[in-house]
């Protein structure tokens, strides 16, 4: 009877093998979540205060409505990506500092597949807060197109999977020189301005604007208006083109980023940096 769990986990397709994986991070989550329940809350909370923001504030300045929407999408867009850019550093680095990483890398699963199981619960809460701040904008009048909303959806995806590829970038360079933070943090800066969250890139200089195109916010930000506001600001590219770039970012940064992590591993071992 000892032997029966042993075997039947060597037994497991590599199918069964990935949805175990996922499923044992997802709960690991949950279960955080329920310990520390008022954190949760004042997670989710917290995103209320700059819809408010931009609310009394666009009313006080007699901004129209509009304005109002496309400064709500950029900073929704920002919130709901962060999550997924620094979701995988920060529990990598919670996980060195307890001692634990080394219990996951031992699990009979391919190393690749760790980024993506450590950040998709985080993620999905990232893809709701963004949700929950257009939604509050929407009740204080915001207009919208709910018939593109299914689309805004399928944007948002993939620019938490292009993130979740950055990600990635970071965490390997966490896992060889022990720091990373200030990377992502200035990272998640740039990106802010660069995307145009609180107005289009089209107000950028020149010299700086082709930045914008090498970073997802951007085409996430841009499709997003172009799709939800009625009225959306002239000069974006069209949601068709920002979704095949940022499947092709997707795909290719996605695919390099577990790589990467994968290869960082194994070199981190052979240094003797993971005791395993």
């Amino acid at each position: 009877m000892s032997l029966a769990y042993p075997v039947t986990a060597r037994n497991r397709s590599r199918g069964r093998k990935v949805l175990d994986t996922l499923e044992g991070y997802i709960r690991i989550d949950l279960v955080e979540e329920r310990m520390f329940p008022a954190s949760t809350i004042l997670r989710y909370l917290s995103v209320v205060f700059p819809v408010l923001l931009y609310y009394f504030q666009s009313t006080f300045l007699e901004i129209s409505n509009q304005l109002f929407m496309m400064m709500l999408i950029g900073t929704a867009v920002i919130a709901g990506l962060q999550d997924a850019l620094v979701g995988l550093t920060s529990r990598l680095n919670f996980a060195m500092e307890r001692g634990t990483l080394e219990t996951y890398l031992v699990e009979p699963v391919p190393w690749a597949l760790i980024p993506v199981a450590m950040n998709i619960w985080r993620s999905f809460t990232g893809a709701v807060l963004a949700c929950v701040m257009v939604a509050t904008g929407c009740l204080l009048g915001a207009p919208i197109k709910l018939t593109a909303v299914p689309a805004a959806l399928l944007v948002l995806f993939l620019g938490i999977v292009a993130c979740n590829a950055l990600g990635s970038f970071a965490a390997s360079f966490i896992l060889l020189f022990k720091r990373g933070e200030p990377v992502v943090a200035l990272y998640s800066l740039a990106a802010a301005v660069l995307g145009g969250a609180l107005f289009p890139i089209d107000v950028l200089p020149v010299w700086i604007r082709w930045l914008s195109y090498l970073v997802p916010h951007s085409y996430v930000i841009s499709a997003e208006r172009q799709l939800l506001m009625t009225d959306p600001p002239p000069g974006g590219l069209s949601p068709g083109w920002s979704i095949a770039i940022l499947a092709g970012l997707c795909l290719v940064s996605f695919v390099a980023g577990l790589f990467v992590f994968d290869r960082s591993l194994r070199l981190a071992r052979r240094l003797g940096i993971l005791s395993i």
